[in-house]
This record gives C-alpha cells, sequence and structure tokens, in this order.
C-alpha cells in the first residue's frame, strides 16, 4: 500500500509538473519582413534536399533555388518557416540564432500567429534586441513613434484564417519600422498570457535586421557613430 501510495504521489507531482509547463509557456509568434529575406536554421534540426534525393519531388512546389529545408527527423517540412512571402532561400545560423535576415533598415514588419489550431494570442510582447554591437542603442521608429522602450505591447492576435495549404491558420499583424545607428539587431514577439512580462519557455525565433551601409559585422562602435553621422 505505501508503494502504491508513492507511486500515485509521484504520479501527481509529474502531472503536475506538465501541466504547469503547459499553462505557463508562452508562445511565440512568428516575425518576418514583408520584403526579402533568407531563413537561418538549425543545422542540428533541418537539412536541405535538392532533385534526387528522397522525398524531393513530392515536396518540390516548396523548392527555392533548388532545395527545399525539410525537418531531420522526419523529412517534413515546417510550413511555418514558409510564410514569409519573400523568402528567398535558406542557409545554416551564423551565430546560434534561428529567425529571417535580411538587409533593410525601413520596413514593413509582420508578426504572424501561424497555428495548428484556430487561436487566440493575448497580450503580445515585441521585443528589439540583440544589438550588434552589443554596446549600440539603435534608434528605432515603430509605426512612426520613436521607441523609448524596446519592449513593445501590441495588443492580441485572433487566428482563424486558413492557409492555402495544410490544416493551418494564419492571421496577422503588421508594423512599419525604421532604425539606425547599429549594424543589427533583432526581432522577436510572444504572448505574454500570465503578464509577467518574461518569455517563459524556449528561445522564439527571430528576425535579424541588418543595415548594409555597415560594411562588418565587426565594425567598431566607434566607426558606426562616424558612419551614423554622415
Amino acid at each position: 500500500m505505501h508503494l502504491a501510495k508513492a507511486f500515485k504521489v509521484v504520479l501527481a507531482v509529474v502531472a503536475l509538473m506538465l501541466f504547469s509547463s503547459l499553462v505557463f509557456a508562452d508562445h511565440c509568434l512568428i516575425l518576418y519582413p514583408a520584403g526579402p529575406c533568407i531563413y537561418e536554421y538549425d543545422e542540428s534540426e533541418y537539412t536541405l534536399i535538392g532533385p534526387g534525393d528522397p522525398g524531393y519531388d513530392a515536396l518540390s512546389e516548396f523548392s527555392l533555388e533548388g532545395v527545399v529545408l525539410v525537418a531531420i527527423k522526419d523529412g517534413a517540412i515546417d510550413e511555418a518557416i514558409y510564410q514569409a512571402p519573400e523568402l528567398r532561400g535558406f542557409r545554416p545560423s551564423r551565430d546560434g540564432k534561428f529567425g529571417y535576415v535580411f538587409d533593410l533598415t525601413e520596413f514593413t514588419l509582420v508578426v504572424d500567429g501561424f497555428s495548428g489550431t484556430p487561436t487566440t494570442y493575448e497580450n503580445i510582447l515585441l521585443i528589439f534586441d540583440g544589438f550588434v554591437p552589443a554596446e549600440c542603442i539603435p534608434t528605432v521608429y515603430f509605426d512612426y513613434e520613436l521607441l523609448t522602450n524596446f519592449t513593445v505591447p501590441i495588443g492580441d492576435l485572433v487566428v482563424s484564417t486558413p492557409t492555402d495549404y495544410g490544416n493551418n491558420y494564419s492571421d496577422i499583424l503588421t508594423f512599419d519600422v525604421v532604425w539606425s545607428g547599429c549594424y543589427g539587431l533583432h526581432i522577436w514577439a510572444f504572448a505574454d498570457e500570465n503578464h509577467n512580462g518574461q518569455r517563459d519557455g524556449g528561445e522564439c525565433f527571430t528576425a535579424y535586421s541588418h543595415d548594409i551601409l555597415v560594411p562588418a559585422e565587426e565594425a567598431s562602435w566607434g566607426k558606426i557613430k562616424i558612419l551614423d553621422r554622415d
């Protein structure tokens, strides 16, 4: 009896832990520019296949520059990645961050609630961070207003519109972004449903905007300030 009771207690604790992780995990949203971009992927999770590779013919409609990005574990595509309307291709991540990379400092930012079921993302927070170089503080205009805080509440997003392919749903929010003063910055978003201001869960995909006028990521902060004044 004591062993049976102990076993039930262990099961209850495990169930509570799982329930807590489900309740308190904040969901990420997908961010990408309305213009051209490249997707940087995790080589431990994804790989590229081309003509002649197993599975390519069935997925050739998703081919970009002659290749399709598929999950290593099952050879399937991640349809969420293909949401960006001007996705131009793929490359392995260079810095351990995964998401869309583009050479624009003035663009329309798309916040996409892509989901397998209809849902509502509540209390979405949009984050500007990952400034390069690290000591750089960019000037960011968000929907024509100068940001003084790089965490921006953007409200809720109801997702109920079926996608053109698959059993998925997608609705979007769009914002105009103009920034300057650094080599690059990351943007990401999550639904802060427990209103604690913190992302509870794993890392979100990012949109990485790079200033093409700054010649190298290793450029010093002093050189970037000079470029920004010119």
